[in-house]
């Protein structure tokens, strides 16, 4: 683990050498202080691609706070800069960026590409299915394939019918099954969405409680989509609970509580943990 302080940090994302930059983004995981932005950005473009690709995560990690600058620098950014730029931008999951990502679909870099038509599909950019469709034909196979995602991703009977018209027409066996994989997770979404349940991709717990060693806030958003989806597992509420508390959160601890209280209203024994624990909160 780094001894670096924030300003440490900062100061030594410029270092010659590339251990003391690698430390120094590793001591900014989970930072939210809008004045670390800037030189965030800056380190996307370092010699390093470790660097660089920290360096976009911690920012889309940062969410709305980032989202004006990133934006920005986006608009001005050209090649594998811009890449991970995107790249930050899409994992803020804002649909502020969607009118961003669709002109990006038209960029010289197949990079940036293949990133803004997977965005478009993870943001749900529905409006957009023909802006997605126009990738199935990029001259780049990743981009093409980043295409058929996004449109399992939509999961609409119209997303669907492109997936299997793409299928048709390519010979490629491995780009069919991408297809076939497509598909079955856009019917399996239907089906969801039929059912009244949220449409939330959830990583294993095992991976989350892992990642809180090194990424806090990156474990407390991955956490959050349980709760967004009222999954019917307490840990991952425990956990925001405990990591709430850490952090002083107190409204978002309450929030998180009063959640599971209604997800569990009907189990005994789950139920009376979370009372138990908002009524020392009040």
């Amino acid at each position: 683990m780094s001894n670096f302080n924030f300003e440490e940090a900062i100061d030594n994302l410029s270092n010659d050498d590339v251990k003391v930059r690698k430390e120094a983004i590793e001591s900014l995981v989970g930072i939210t202080d809008e004045s670390a932005i800037e030189p965030l950005i800056k380190a996307t473009t370092d010699d390093n691609a470790q660097v660089r690709f920290k360096a976009a995560e911690i920012l889309g990690n940062m969410g709305d706070v980032a989202v004006d600058k990133l934006i920005e620098e986006f608009k001005n950014a050209e090649g594998k800069d811009k890449r991970f730029i995107a790249f930050a931008l899409k994992e803020t999951e804002d649909k502020r960026v969607i009118p961003y990502f669709v002109e990006a679909v038209d960029d010289d870099d197949f990079g940036v590409r293949k990133v803004a038509v997977r965005a478009l599909g993870e943001l749900q950019a529905e409006d957009e299915l023909d802006t997605i469709a126009k990738c199935l034909e990029d001259e780049d196979w990743g981009v093409k394939l980043a295409a058929i995602q996004a449109l399992g991703d939509l999961a609409t009977e119209d997303s669907i019918k492109l997936i299997k018209d793409a299928r048709k027409t390519e010979e490629d066996k491995d780009f069919k099954k991408s297809c076939n994989k497509a598909i079955k997770k856009a019917q399996k979404r239907q089906k969801a969405k039929e059912s009244g349940e949220a449409i939330v991709k959830v990583i294993p717990m095992s991976t989350i409680k892992e990642m809180e060693k090194t990424n806090v806030q990156k474990a407390i958003k991955e956490y959050e989509r349980y709760v967004e989806a009222k999954q019917a597992k307490d840990a991952p509420y425990k956990r925001l609970c405990v990591l709430y508390r850490k952090a002083n959160d107190y409204d978002n601890e309450v929030r998180v509580i009063e959640t599971a209280c209604e997800v569990f209203a009907d189990n005994d024994k789950k139920l009376a943990y979370f009372e138990k624990r908002l009524a020392k909160l009040k």
